[in-house]
């Protein structure tokens, strides 16, 4: 399927875009910028009248010509102008009355320069007639059009002006090529009429004679050729052909007899050969016009309206990216993506002959296509729900668009797969989070509670939390509900805290001992025993201090419990991957999740300080969702 032409405007306002065009396409420095396009695309979606693309090269170009007088005065300099035309007939005319001059008064019936002209003029219409049925058709006139063009057109012209007019010359190659043929046709058009008026004029003021001679011809065979060439020019005036045999002489005798007759035969010979040159001015003239009002401009750098047609009967998309009709993407450059609904593909039946025949002679635009791209909905990826299928769906349409559209259909997969990338960063950073709080957050462990049921129920309620930041996230493309912890038993271990009543008699104990032994060494046993009690009271009190913060420091002021992260950290990280599996409508077999999971170190991950901890497991989280994302494109294309 044929891409259809970017815009088809008049000329004016085409050199407007193809200006655009060369800023955008062309490294030009500061005169064009990002910022620059992006504004240009804002004041023309702002107007919301007509083609959006054709006010963004308006207010482009006067940006363009405020910045660079040259390029407004490009735009300003008019690069056709009618009186061409007339100035080439006019010299056609002048070689054509001029030719007629080389036979002199006593013209050769077998020597005329006339007949090489004509002959040159049947070969070259031959030559047009091969080219005109061939498809493609050569674009050696087109290339030869555009060199001529650029020479004429270019002298003088240095720098960014330069380059300007010289993209212009490319983009418009067949609006130039039609304006040089038509050129061409009407300087030999007026040689056909020079020839024709100085065969009479010259008859007006001098007597011409004829006759011939040759050296190899007899007058039977001379007759024979003048009978031939000169037939239809003989039907067309009623005159019948003379006899050649009086006409021959000598090589010293020159010619004798009157050319009146034969002067009527030859210039009735120049109109036949002229009247389809006429035809070709005309073509060369309604082409060059209409393509002058609607010039198709081959634009690949700026903004692009792409029309996606989408044969779909069944509704197999419906509630996904493409299965509504209008616009569905769009960049900030101003590319578009245009979808359409249809239950049928559109048939295409070839044109008429009259039709043909029309844009063959350029008296007709050839039909374009509506749309760049025809797809069947059973030919893309299915329409889950989430975002990966959707992606699917678009990546699949990559290879379908035409060349000219690949880099408007890349700024539009760009511009929608960048907030997704952010959004993915966020998600990987709140499941990071929630991970580190699973694994190395202790769980308060009440009294008379079973243990693993109350990890489990913590172990929930994380990931409930996780599945509201996530939901939050994703909004109205997330999917409805979440997983559930699927683990049976999480490896964990109970810290209980170090009792202070029997640590401060203990301590007590062994202090007051220390104490009375030293007090009675001292004082040679007159302290009685008060040195003991002294120290058993000190002790006690030392111990009870000591062990309460211990048990502050070691988080065992209550009974806990902690993950055994070699066991459970592998499981945790499978239980938060699949809560983010549930936001995106994936489901994936739990070895395909631990598989994912099996090729990061979980446990060196947790390890280490808390930021150190956050940016290791993102890191591994990315690499997992990854892995699981590839799984699920290869599970929807088999």
């Amino acid at each position: 399927m044929g891409s259809e032409p970017e815009l088809a405007v008049a000329e004016d306002v085409a050199r407007r875009v193809a200006l655009l065009d060369w800023a955008e396409s062309h490294d030009v420095g500061a005169l064009w910028s990002a910022d620059d396009a992006r504004w240009a695309t804002q004041q023309a979606r702002a107007e919301g009248a007509g083609d959006f693309r054709l006010a963004r090269a308006r207010h482009a170009a006067q940006r363009l010509g405020e910045r660079d007088d040259r390029l407004s005065e490009l735009l300003a300099r008019r690069l056709w102008s009618g009186s061409w035309a007339w100035a080439a007939l006019a010299v056609g005319l002048a070689l054509g009355l001029g030719m007629d001059r080389l036979g002199g008064q006593q013209l050769n019936l077998l020597a005329l320069p006339l007949w090489g002209v004509l002959a040159l003029q049947v070969v070259a219409y031959a030559v047009l007639l091969a080219l005109a049925f061939r498809r493609p058709r050569h674009p050696a006139r087109e290339s030869l059009a555009l060199r001529l063009w650029t020479r004429r057109l270019t002298p003088g012209t240095r720098g960014r002006a330069g380059q300007a007019l010289a993209h212009w010359l490319r983009l418009s190659a067949p609006l130039q090529a039609a304006r040089a043929t038509l050129l061409w046709h009407l300087g030999l058009l007026g040689l056909n009429l020079g020839l024709i008026a100085g065969l009479y004029l010259r008859a007006l003021g001098l007597e011409i004679l004829i006759g011939w001679e040759s050296t190899y011809l007899d007058a039977a065979r001379v007759q024979r050729l003048a009978d031939v060439l000169l037939a239809p020019a003989a039907w067309l005036t009623g005159l019948a052909v003379p006899d050649v045999a009086p006409l021959r002489h000598g090589a010293l005798q020159g010619a004798k007899a009157l050319a009146a007759d034969w002067l009527h035969l030859l210039a009735a010979t120049v109109a036949l050969v002229a009247l389809p040159r006429l035809l070709l001015v005309l073509r060369a003239g309604l082409r060059s016009g209409r393509l002058a009002r609607a010039l198709p401009l081959p634009v690949g750098s700026g903004p692009s309206d792409l029309r996606l047609l989408v044969v779909d009967p069944q509704r197999r998309l419906a509630g996904s990216l493409l299965g509504e009709t209008g616009e569905r993407l769009s960049s900030p450059e101003g590319d578009r993506l245009l979808v359409t609904l249809a239950d049928t593909a559109p048939q295409t039946a070839p044109a008429p002959w009259p039709a043909r025949a029309l844009a063959l002679l350029g008296a007709s635009p050839a039909p374009t296509p509506v749309f760049d791209v025809c797809v069947a909905a059973d030919s893309l990826p299915a329409a889950t729900p989430g975002w990966p299928a959707q992606r699917r769906q678009l990546r699949a349409l990559g290879p379908l668009w035409p060349p000219a559209r690949q880099p408007a259909w890349q700024r539009l997969l760009e511009a929608w797969e960048a907030p997704l990338r952010e959004r993915e960063g966020q998600a990987q950073q709140v499941m990071a989070q929630a991970l580190a709080t699973l694994c190395l957050q202790p769980v308060h462990l009440p009294a008379d509670t079973e243990p693993q049921a109350q990890l489990q129920k913590a172990v929930a309620q994380q990931l409930q939390v996780l599945t509201g930041k996530l939901q939050q996230l994703y909004g109205h493309d997330a999917a409805t509900g979440s997983a559930p912890s699927s683990g049976d038993r999480w490896p964990h271990q109970v810290v209980r805290p170090r009792p202070v009543v029997r640590n401060s008699v203990l301590g007590g104990a062994i202090a007051g001992a220390a104490t009375g032994l030293g007090a009675d060494l001292a004082a040679g046993g007159l302290t009685l025993g008060a040195g003991a009690l002294i120290g058993a009271v000190a002790g006690g009190v030392a111990g009870s201090g000591l062990t309460d913060w211990l048990n502050r420091r070691q988080g065992r002021r209550t009974t806990s419990l902690h993950i055994e992260l070699a066991d459970a950290a592998p499981l945790l990280a499978g239980e938060v991957l699949g809560v983010w599996l549930a936001q995106l409508g994936l489901r994936l077999p739990s070895a395909q999740v631990q598989a994912a999971l099996g090729a990061s170190d979980w446990v060196a991950a947790l390890r280490g300080d808390a930021a150190d901890v956050q940016l290791r497991l993102r890191q591994r989280l990315a690499q997992a969702c990854d892995a699981l994302l590839r799984d699920a494109d290869v599970a929807a294309s088999t």
